[in-house]
C-alpha cells in the first residue's frame, strides 16, 4: 500500500511526459469510512494548481497527468475538504477505539484502479522514518519498527484544545 509520504513532493509529468509541478498535498471530503482522494495540490512554476485525482496516475518514480496541464480546468477544494499533508501529518488524533491520543506519523492510502483511498493513520516510528527516507533503520530500533496503523474511521483529528468530529463517518 502506499503512503502519503511516498506520493508528496514527486514530480508531476504531463500526457507528453513534460514536469509541470510536483505533488504539494491530497485532499479528501470527509464523507465516508474511507474516503477517496478527490483532489491533488500541483505547485507549478506559476503557482499551485488544485487539479483533480482521476486526472492523475502514480508511476514508479513521478505523478503523471492523464492530459496536459493547460488543457485541464482548476478546481475548487470545499471549505469542509481536509489536506492530508497539512491538516493530518504531525497532527495529534484521538483513536475512537481506545480513547488514546496519537500523532500521525504517516496516512496509509490503497490504490485500486483509478481511485486512491485513505485507510488509516500511521502513528507509528516507522512512519516517521519512512517520511524521512530512512525506512530500513526502523528494524533496528524496536519501538520504530512496528507499524501502529488506525483504520480512518476510528480516527478523530484534534485541533486546539477542543476537537473536530470525526474525518470519516461510521
Amino acid at each position: 500500500m502506499p503512503y502519503l509520504s511516498e506520493i508528496l513532493y514527486r514530480r508531476v509529468l504531463d500526457a507528453s511526459g513534460d514536469m509541470v509541478g510536483r505533488v504539494k498535498d491530497l485532499v479528501i471530503s470527509p464523507s465516508e469510512q474511507f474516503p477517496p482522494v478527490q483532489w491533488a495540490i500541483v505547485g507549478t512554476g506559476t503557482g499551485e494548481r488544485v487539479l483533480r485525482w482521476n486526472e492523475m496516475a502514480i508511476e514508479s518514480a513521478h505523478v503523471r497527468l492523464r492530459r496536459r496541464l493547460e488543457g485541464m480546468p482548476a478546481e475548487r477544494i470545499p471549505a469542509d475538504a481536509v489536506r492530508l499533508g497539512r491538516d493530518v501529518l504531525d497532527q495529534n488524533v484521538t483513536d475512537t477505539a481506545s480513547g488514546r491520543t496519537l500523532q500521525v506519523s504517516d496516512v496509509q492510502l490503497e490504490e485500486t484502479g483509478r481511485q486512491l483511498r485513505v485507510m488509516g493513520a500511521d502513528a507509528s516510528g516507522r512512519g516517521l522514518w519512512r517520511r524521512v527516507g530512512f525506512e530500513a533503520l526502523a528494524a533496528i530500533f524496536a519501538r520504530g519498527g512496528q507499524e501502529r496503523i488506525v483504520p480512518w474511521h476510528q480516527v478523530v483529528l484534534q485541533r486546539g484544545s477542543g476537537s473536530t468530529p470525526p474525518l470519516a463517518s461510521k
